[in-house]
């Protein structure tokens, strides 16, 4: 019997250096960031990290809705923001998706919409009308919907913005945000660094806010204080294919799944 214990009890020490399944929930804003909604196989062009299986996406919306989390959009984090309150439902949560794959319309906007679920997209613009990426119309018919919001993700996607000249900086920043709004009819108040890229660069998130941009948006992992002071861009947490639904509850109530 002893025997038995004591494997029990090096089998949870493992286990626990392993997982904070153990840590106390963290407080605060929780932003997951996914790029593909599609399952990988060999026509696949980026890494396979990138991609979540559509069958996988639904489980962890349906999670979401089970434990009574609430998606919001960027415009009601602005609205926040601009009020001076800070004042969200209870257990909000941003679903947000990178650069603008098609696979986020023809199957997470499917999902989403059955489900009733807010989300938003950060769009590299000059990536719409390409090759496996969404149109103007898709664009459209999502903000129209009602669920889905937008923010920028810089024209080219440049893979670290801080290799540029600040000229070809400001571009990337105010064309985006300038070609989504006139061609959206919304006004776009949040920007994420291609890659994560600039989200440490003082100078280079200065130039974001001055741009007219209110909210800016790292790769770092963790969940951010509800009542964000600008000091450091805000965090978000990476959905990569593979992960199970415990990896999804870790990072949504530890901001990680694992040590």
């Amino acid at each position: 019997m002893l025997t038995i214990i004591i494997i029990l009890l090096i089998i949870i020490i493992i286990f626990s250096a392993k997982y904070p399944w153990w840590l106390p929930t963290k407080k605060g804003l929780i932003v997951l960031m996914y790029h593909h909604i599609y399952k990988y196989d060999d026509t696949c062009d980026l890494e396979k990290a990138l991609y979540v299986e559509p069958e996988i996406f639904s489980k962890q919306m349906d999670f979401l809705l089970k434990h009574n989390y609430n998606p919001i959009t960027l415009e009601e984090l602005s609205k926040s923001y601009k009020d001076g309150t800070f004042k969200l439902p209870k257990k909000s949560i941003l679903i947000t998706f990178d650069d603008g794959w098609l696979d986020n319309y023809t199957n997470a906007f499917r999902i989403l919409k059955e489900r009733n679920i807010k989300a938003n997209v950060f769009v590299a613009c000059n990536y719409i009308e390409q090759k496996n990426c969404m149109t103007w119309k898709h664009l459209k018919e999502m903000k129209d919907s009602g669920l889905i919001s937008f923010g920028s993700h810089t024209i080219n996607h440049p893979t670290d913005i801080q290799t540029l000249s600040d000229e070809d900086i400001l571009k990337e920043l105010k064309e985006s945000k300038q070609k989504l709004e006139e061609n959206l009819n919304i006004t776009i108040d949040c920007f994420a660094y291609p890659s994560g890229a600039g989200a440490i660069n003082k100078k280079i998130r200065q130039m974001v806010f001055d741009t007219g941009y209110l909210f800016d948006f790292s790769t770092k992992r963790g969940i951010t204080n509800f009542k964000w002071n600008k000091e450091k861009a805000i965090n978000r947490l990476y959905i990569k294919q593979g992960y199970t639904l415990f990896d999804f509850y870790l990072l949504i109530t530890k901001g990680k799944n694992s040590f």
